[in-house]
C-alpha cells in the first residue's frame, strides 16, 4: 500500500493550497504598458487562464523595465505560478525545480506551502513537512488574508500527518507512525496559538469499511492521545488503563508479550 492509495481509500482529496492572486500593492506605481501587462495576468489568474507562454513571455520581454524591489516580487510570484501550473499538468519535476527557483528569489510563504503540497503528491514525506513548517514560520508574511491561508495550510498538513500516522499503523511501521502522530500533536498546539485548532482535521471513515481500517483509525487516535501526555509516567497509567479494557482475564502479560516478540515490526 502506498500513501495515495490509502488516502483515497479514506475518500480524502490531496491536501491543496490555494494559490494566492496577484497581489494588488504590485501594480501600484506602475505606468503603462506594464500595469495593464500585469492586470492581464491578475485577471488570467482568477479566470483560470494564465499559461506557461503567458508567464515565459512577461518574463523576457518586460521584468527588466521594473524597479529592483518590484523586479523580485514579481519574479518570485510568476515563478511560483509556473511552478504550479507545470506541476498541475503532469510535469512534477519541473514544477518542483520552479518552485526553488521562485524561493531563491523570494522567500513568500505561500510558495513553500505551495512546495510542500508538491512533495506530499510526490510522497516524499519529510521535505513536504519541511515545507509545511517553513511556511508557517514565516505566517506573518501572508498578507491581509493570513487567517484564511493559515486555515487552509494547516487543513492540509495536518491531513497529511494522521495519513502518514495512519499508513505506519497499518504498514506495522512504528517509525512512520510515530514521525506522523508527533508531527499532527506539533502541528495542533501550533493551531491553538494561531486560535485555529478547529482548522486542525480529525480522520473518520464511512460505513462499511474493513475491520483493519476501523482498527488502525481508533490505535491512532489512541497514539495520538498518549504521545500527546508530557509526564512519562501519566502516559504509562492511561496505556494500562487502555490495555486492561480490552486484555482477557487469567491471561499472564508477559507469556502474551514472548509469544508475540517476532520481528514483523519495522524500526
Amino acid at each position: 500500500m502506498t500513501i495515495t492509495a490509502l488516502r483515497q481509500q479514506l475518500g480524502i482529496e490531496t491536501p491543496f493550497v490555494v494559490p494566492q492572486p496577484l497581489p494588488s500593492q504590485y501594480l501600484r506605481g506602475l505606468q503603462a504598458p506594464l500595469s495593464g501587462l500585469l492586470n492581464s495576468i491578475r485577471i488570467a489568474i482568477r479566470d483560470d487562464t494564465l499559461t506557461v507562454a503567458q508567464i515565459d513571455a512577461f518574463i523576457q520581454e518586460n521584468l527588466d523595465l521594473l524597479t529592483p524591489s518590484k523586479k523580485k516580487q514579481i519574479l518570485g510570484f510568476l515563478l511560483s505560478k509556473k511552478a504550479f501550473l507545470l506541476f498541475r499538468d503532469g510535469h512534477e519535476e519541473e514544477g518542483l525545480e520552479f518552485y526553488e527557483e521562485s524561493l531563491k528569489v523570494d522567500e513568500a510563504p505561500s510558495t513553500w506551502a505551495l512546495k510542500g503540497t508538491a512533495l506530499l503528491q510526490m510522497e516524499r514525506l519529510d521535505e513536504a513537512f519541511q515545507s509545511f513548517k517553513k511556511a508557517f514560520s514565516l505566517r506573518d508574511y501572508f498578507g491581509p488574508q493570513r487567517q484564511e491561508y493559515l486555515k487552509d495550510l494547516i487543513e492540509g498538513w495536518s491531513t497529511a500527518a494522521l495519513i502518514r500516522g495512519l499508513f505506519g499503523i497499518l504498514e506495522q511501521n512504528v517509525t512512520e507512525a510515530q514521525k506522523g502522530v508527533e508531527e499532527y500533536i506539533s502541528i495542533l498546539n501550533q493551531a491553538k496559538d494561531e486560535s485555529l485548532q478547529t482548522a486542525v482535521v480529525n480522520l473518520a471513515v464511512e460505513e462499511p469499511a474493513e475491520q483493519n481500517l476501523r482498527d488502525a483509525l481508533e490505535e491512532l487516535e489512541l497514539m495520538v492521545q498518549l504521545l500527546s501526555i508530557k509526564d512519562p509516567f501519566e502516559g504509562w497509567r492511561q496505556l494500562t488503563k487502555e490495555i486492561s479494557k480490552v486484555w482477557p482475564k487469567g491471561v499472564s502479560a508477559v507469556d502474551a508479550v514472548r509469544e508475540q516478540r517476532q520481528p514483523n515490526w519495522q524500526t
